[in-house]
């Protein structure tokens, strides 16, 4: 015996069809980003290190990966069901991940000093210098703002920006 409760369950599921890649599907930017993880391992493709963002469809894939296990990457990533596009920012090597990551922490650590902005609207990977951002914010001042502080970072050798307007 059903309750009342399903219909309703339903009826808001139902609601949160979003349209994506020309038709409607329910799929969340986590699922589709665990799914193209799950790609990743299933097709034994050595992509396992690279960094997978999705936010309103749009997946982007950074790190270390030579042609061929780029290409490998982009096809498991377009195979999921939700992905709108897909997008890469691949180097040929990490010389120095601990100064990345030094990177990373200063980088959010200039976002979290901005009264303006939540780290939590940006996620990032810094490859060799190189700081790659996604995330969704509200307002295009935002972007440039998360922007300057990155550049403003010692350390970093390049910004690309991924950063999406909130989709109204």
């Amino acid at each position: 015996m059903g309750s009342g409760h399903d219909g309703k369950r339903r009826h808001f599921l139902q609601r949160r069809l979003t349209r994506r890649s020309g038709r409607s599907v329910l799929v969340d930017d986590k699922v589709i980003t665990t799914k193209i993880k799950k790609g990743f391992f299933d097709s034994v493709i050595p992509a396992l290190g690279l960094s997978v963002f999705c936010h309103q469809g749009l997946v982007v894939l950074a790190g270390v990966a030579d042609r061929q296990i780029g290409d490998k990457a982009v096809a498991v990533a377009r195979a999921v069901e939700g992905v709108k596009r897909v997008e890469t920012y691949f180097l040929p090597g990490q010389p120095a991940p601990l100064q990345d990551l030094q990177i990373t922490v200063k980088i959010k650590a200039k976002i979290i000093g901005d009264g303006a902005l939540r780290v939590s609207q940006v996620d990032m990977a810094v490859i060799a210098g190189h700081a790659v951002l996604t995330g969704v914010v509200d307002r295009p001042e935002k972007i440039d703002q998360i922007m300057r502080h990155a550049r403003a970072v010692e350390g970093v050798v390049t910004v690309k920006s991924f950063l999406q307007l909130k989709a109204r």
